[in-house]
Parts: C-alpha cells; structure tokens; sequence
C-alpha cells in the first residue's frame, strides 16, 4: 500500500494563521494527555528566545479527513504528533496574550506612547488571540470540532484531548487570560496539574516589556515546522514507524481507538463519552496484550462477510492492522465495535482462565508452554454454538491436544513459527467448511487438520532426541516446564507444590538447579569426583551434560546449593524462624528428586545415590526422556510412526 503525505516546511504564523485562519488541528478526544514538564517547557522557551528568528523545532503529523467537508466549513485536522509541541506553543501564547493586556492597561496612562503604538500592540494581541480561538459563524454551528462557550460557538485552534481533564483545563486558562471573554469555572484540582503549572510557568518568564513580548511574539510566529499530513490512520502509523520520532509514538490500538470512536458519532450518533468507555472496558479483558488481541481477532474471524477485507486475504500482521480495521470501521463502526468487546470477552477468559473448571486448568497450563498462536483457533471455537460440537468434551479435549503438540513445537521448533499464524487460520477454515456441510466438530477432526501440510510435527523420535540433548541450554522455559510435569506425576491432595509461585519481585520461586554445577570455574571437589581429578575431562562433561534434563532438578533454595558438594547439596538443611530444621537440598522429599533410574544395577534417586558421575546423568535423562516421551505421545500415535494419521 503505497504511503500518500503531503510535507512541506512551514512557519508557526502559517499553521496557526492570525488572519482569517481557518485550519485548526485538535487532538484526538481520548488520545494521551498533556505530559511536558519544566524541562521541556525551559528547552522550548529557551530555543525560541536564544535563537535567531526562523528556529527550527520539529515536525507535526496530522490526518486529513476532511474529503466531506461541508461548504463554509473550517477544516480540522486530527493531530496525532507533536501534540505536545503544539500545546505548549498554545499554552505559551495564552499567557503572551495576558500579558500583553497587562502591560497594555499600563501602557494606555504612559504619555510615551502615541496612539499609532497601542494600536499595533492590540494588534499583536488580536492576532494572538485568532491564533488560539476562531469564531463559528452562527449558519456553521454544526462545524466539525466546534464548542460551546457560554452564548458563543467557537473553534480552539490548537484543540487539546480530554484525557485528564486536558480541554477542562485549557478552556479555563483561555478564559483567565481573557482570550474567552466568557467565564469558565475553574476545574477541580486545576493548579496541581501540568497545564496550569505550564501557564504559570511561562507568566513568569516572560518579560514585563512591550518591546521584548513583541519580540518574541515575531520569533513563535517565525518558528519552522514541518507540517505532514497524510489522508488516513494506517498511514500516520506508517509515518511514525519510518521517522522513528523522538518520544513515545502512538500504537497501533491508540490509532484504531481513536478512528472508532470518531466513526461511533458520526455514524451511530453514539456520543465519545458512551464509546470511550466502552472501549475501556474492553481494554480490561485484553489487558497487555491490545495489538495482538486486534491481530488474532481479524485472522479468526476473516471468513465473516463483514470482517473479512478483499484486499486483505492475507494474515493481519502489525503492518496491515490499522489499515484493515480503517476499512472495517468505516463500513459499519458499530457491529465491529460490538464484536470486539464480546470477543475480547472470550480471549479474557483464554489469557486469564478460571481455575475452577477443568477448562480453566487446562488453559492455565497451556499459557504457560506459551501458546500464543492458539489462541486465534481457541477465540473462534469459544465462541460457536454448542450444537457445532460433536460432545461437551470437545473444548477440552483439543485444548488438551494443543498441550502435547505445543510442547512439542516449542522444543523441536516444528513447524516453523512462522507458520503459527497461517496454521490457525487454515483449521477455522476447514470447521467453516465443516458446519456449512451440517457436520459436527470433533477432536479428532481438529487434530487431524492441524497434523497435515504445514502444520505437521517433529516425529516422536525428533522430540525424544531434542529432550535428550542440552535442553536448558537451548531452552531454558521449556526446561523449566517439563521438569515441573515430571514432578506434577504424583502429585496428589496431600503433595502438591506450587511450582508457579513468585516472590514480590515477580521471579519464581521455585528454579532450575544444576546437580553438577554450570560455572565456568569447576570446584575442586566436583573435579575429583565426576573426573578423577582431571580438570579437561570435567570441563568436557560439563560441556557435553551440564544442561541436560538428568542434571537438573528444581529449587526454592538455588543460592544456598550451588557449588557445594554433591553429598552437601543432597543433606543441606536450614533452620527456620520458628526453630525446625528442614531439608533443603535434594533430600527434602521432592518426587522429582526421588524418580528412580539405574547406577551400577541399582535402582537409585537423586536423593539416594552416593556419587554423581558422567553415567548417572545420561541413566537418570534417558529415564525422564522415556517418561516424557510417554506423556506426550498423541494418542493417535504408535512410537515407531513418524507422522499423525
């Protein structure tokens, strides 16, 4: 899609012109609120009243919407960058309006002046007022982007958003410096935020002379801007991403927000208020996770007449999502915004399950493998009627399905990730085709096409082979979860340890701890027993077995055991603040730490044995790798097949 903008290099005066301008640029309602500090209103002043005339100060992007502008209408551009530029400069010539009234009140009694003088200084100051306010005329009130100001309909030049209490506040400081000759009422809490602390802060720096306020009236009216507007979101989101502008650029959920609740009161007549917090809501169910939420939404649900784009038949990416739900919004704003807040519904109750069902768990425990893809296909299947499945267990038993084959994409990383996205896709489509044959969706019918083509997996001997090599080494998440599944073996009602807790700094509590340890500097203690002392030897064992699943186990302890000595790892005790002692090392009854495997034609455990060599770690994997094998078989599959049915 090709990037249409219209740049040019323009002066403030001609942006904000003070003679029958009629181009105003308004944020966005609901866009962020105003956020310069001191620093950035010091740099601004300082950069104007330093520099010669025609300073250079960035660039504005802005959206041009206004192809049905009615006649006699003024045109209002949606300011999506450098809004906080342009609100300071507001905010700066609001208080050079005050204060050049001042100084006129003072001026009228100084016999130094003559007539011709005051005229040209309440010429400046009339200026600098239509540079913040134009009047509506009383045949226009319906113009675009208009308020009302007590009996008068007036356009804000500069238009800041609502976010906390932005317009509120500008109304207000508008008023007090006299460019709204109406009264406003003073916001709650007005002086303690940024605005007003901005108005304040410029009354203070600017000079007390007439000549010198003149002065720098000329210089903000002389500054440069580059002024790009482009004709719609998806291409100001583009822009963004080729300029890489300094400060915290919009993203893709902000663009698409604010196109919607446009469209909701243009369309449906749905006020921005109503919408907005709708919108809110929704943001609560997909909490984090907004862009990816929009993606997986439109891939899931493409295939329906009106969400699916002609021109977009292809995966939604980042690149293409704004684009998309432009075109979607402007055809029915409405049935889209309802779609979304219901469907967001569901993807809430995928990413944050309900532990209290059987469902719930197993989604739990699929977020952990990290099985984002998924969760287009889950969206789509959690929201279909009961009747379209062939028994209540449906859900769940594909959910248990995408447990095995995820675990095992992750470890052996086929298919592709690449693949993920169009693999979803590819399985909604054949349950289209399936319901509009009036047949019923079962597990082995999902499994089935999700096993074909590109969605095939590594063979079980594929799978076995990557769980026996350096797994932690390769990858450490999945590491970490498989050996949580080999203790979850046994757990019961009365053994059960949460392996998911974490401390207040958000880390696990429970980590992966290496048997013989991971440091470059082997202890001498370790040399001796794993290799007779031979230092190469033990660094070539490390090498070859440190990070395999027979070497690992896991810890709440990690810190305390580490390089210590293989009989002090496994008796390590501690004593509690309540004076018991405890076992802390690998005798403190963890299953993982007694699963049984042979040494010397003993059945021995971690817990038992008395030495750990080099053929202790490969018995004890070999022994985990079987057990892993085992639980992640599909159940359509024999060990000798390499491929699902």
């Amino acid at each position: 899609m090709e990037l249409y903008m219209q740049a040019s290099e323009q002066t403030f005066s001609k942006i904000i012109q003070s003679d029958n301008g009629n181009e105003h640029y308004h944020v966005p309602k609901y866009q962020r609120a105003y956020s310069w500090r001191q620093n950035n209103w010091t740099q601004l002043f300082d950069d104007i009243d330093e520099n010669e005339a025609g300073h250079f100060i960035g660039s504005i992007i802005c959206i041009d919407e206004n192809s049905q502008r009615r006649p006699g209408h003024d045109l209002v551009f949606e300011l999506v960058d450098g809004q906080q530029r342009m609100t300071t400069l507001s905010l700066l010539i609001a208080a050079l309006y005050q204060k050049l009234s001042l100084c006129l009140d003072t001026a009228e009694n100084d016999d130094d002046l003559d007539e011709d003088d005051l005229d040209e200084i309440k010429a400046k100051r009339r200026g600098i007022g239509l540079q913040l306010i134009r009047k509506v005329k009383a045949d226009v009130s319906d113009q675009r982007g208009a308020i009302k100001s007590g009996k008068r309909v007036v356009l804000l030049r500069v238009q800041p958003s609502s976010q906390n209490h932005n317009l509120d506040d500008y109304l207000y400081i508008l008023s007090t410096s006299g460019v709204l000759v109406e009264t406003v009422k003073c916001p709650s809490h007005f002086g303690n935020r940024l605005m007003a602390k901005a108005y304040r802060y410029f009354l203070d720096r600017l000079p007390n002379s007439i000549d010198a306020l003149m002065l720098l009236a000329d210089k903000i009216n002389q500054l440069q801007l580059v002024h790009i507007s482009v004709n719609s979101h998806a291409n100001a989101f583009r822009l963004f991403e080729t300029l890489n502008n300094r400060g915290v650029p919009l993203t893709a959920v902000d663009i698409i927000k604010n196109k919607m609740l446009a469209e909701m009161e243009r369309q449906h007549d749905v006020s921005i208020d109503d919408a907005y917090e709708l919108w809110q809501e929704m943001l609560e169910d997909i909490e984090d996770v907004e862009d990816r939420f929009l993606r997986q939404f439109y891939n899931a649900f493409k295939h329906r007449e009106k969400i699916g784009q002609p021109s977009f038949t292809a995966k939604a990416t980042s690149s293409t999502l704004i684009a998309i739900y432009e075109k979607i919004i402007e055809s029915n704003a409405k049935f889209i915004f309802d779609e979304l807040v219901s469907k967001a519904k569901v993807y809430g109750t995928i990413t944050q399950p309900d532990e209290s069902t059987p469902l719930g768990l197993a989604l739990v425990d699929l977020n952990r493998i990290g099985a984002v893809p998924s969760n287009t296909l889950l969206m789509y299947l959690m929201t279909l009627d009961e009747k379209h499945f062939a028994s209540a267990d449906t859900l769940l038993s594909v959910v248990h399905f995408l447990q095995k084959y995820l675990v095992r994409r992750n470890i052996t990383d086929t298919p592709s990730t690449r693949d993920l996205d169009q693999l979803q896709i590819d399985v909604i489509e054949a349950c289209e085709s399936r319901i509009k044959a009036e047949q019923t969706i079962d597990p082995d019918f999902v499994i089935s096409v999700y096993c074909k083509g590109r969605g095939e997996p590594a063979s079980l001997e594929s799978f076995e082979s990557a769980l026996s090599d350096n797994l932690f080494y390769y990858n450490k998440q999945m590491a970490r979860y498989v050996l949580v599944k080999l203790d979850e073996r046994a757990h019961s009602r009365e053994y059960k340890p949460d392996f998911w807790a974490r401390n207040n700094k958000g880390q696990y509590i429970w980590t992966v701890e290496h048997i013989f340890p991971q440091g470059e500097n082997i202890p001498a203690h370790w040399v001796d027993m794993i290799a007779g002392g031979d230092n190469s030897l033990a660094k070539e064992i490390q090498d070859e077995s440190v990070h395999c699943l027979g070497n690992l186990t896991l810890s709440g302890y990690n810190s305390r055991l580490s390089n210590q000595s293989f009989d002090r790892k496994q008796s390590k005790t501690e004593i509690t603040a309540a004076g018991h002692k405890i076992d802390i090392g690998y005798k403190n009854g963890l299953y993982l730490n007694n699963l049984s495997f042979e040494s010397n034609g003993k059945d021995v455990s971690l817990s038992t044995i008395e030495q750990w060599q080099k053929g202790d770690i490969a018995q004890r994997n070999q022994m985990m790798v079987n057990l892993l094998s085992s639980q992640y078989r599909f159940d359509h599959e024999v060990k000798n097949n390499e491929d699902c049915e």
